[in-house]
């Protein structure tokens, strides 16, 4: 009787190790998926953007800052083709500048210049009161993002200010 346990557990033991090596749980090979299609999987799922799906975000965001041109400055559609060429072209350039690889404060110098650029150039082709309201929404653009920087800024100085005086009274204590 002894002999037919040790030989049951031989089996089950046996038959055990040749399941787990089939399945291979280490590898995530299961059901005998070899590493080629394990490999596949990651391949589709890839972190970084499609150059399709950069361009449709391009345009969506081009898209978004004509329609807001046009209700605020109430363009024509010449006026409208123009204006939207020239963002266009804008983008692609500061993109390009963007990879370039050179300092932070010469790719922020480039990027002001072509912005001051298309700005001069957007202003080219407005009529004097489109002009009044584009140099309002620019300036209100503006101040926005230096609310939000502001706002952000100031977050952290205060949350600074909370460390420092918790750690007063700890000192004090």
């Amino acid at each position: 009787m002894n002999t037919f346990k040790m030989a049951l557990f031989g089996l089950l033991l046996t038959s055990v190790t040749a399941f787990s090596q089939y399945n291979d749980y280490y590898n995530y090979n299961r059901l005998g998926r070899n590493n080629r299609d394990i490999a596949r999987d990651y391949s589709n799922t890839s972190s970084q953007p499609s150059a399709e799906q950069i361009e449709k975000a391009k345009t969506k965001k081009i898209d978004e800052i004509m329609a807001n041109l046009k209700t605020e400055l109430a363009l024509d559609e010449l006026q409208a083709i123009a204006i939207r060429n020239e963002i266009a072209s804008s983008i692609k350039n500061i993109d390009i500048v963007s990879k370039k690889e050179s300092s932070q404060e010469e790719k922020s110098k480039e990027i002001k210049a072509l912005t001051d650029r298309t700005e001069a150039t957007i202003n080219s082709y407005l009529n004097p009161a489109q002009k009044e309201k584009y140099k309002a929404l620019i300036s209100e653009s503006k101040s926005s993002k230096k609310d939000k920087k502001d706002k952000k800024n100031r977050g952290n100085s205060e949350a600074s200010k909370e460390q420092s005086e918790a750690k007063d009274k700890t000192v004090e204590e």
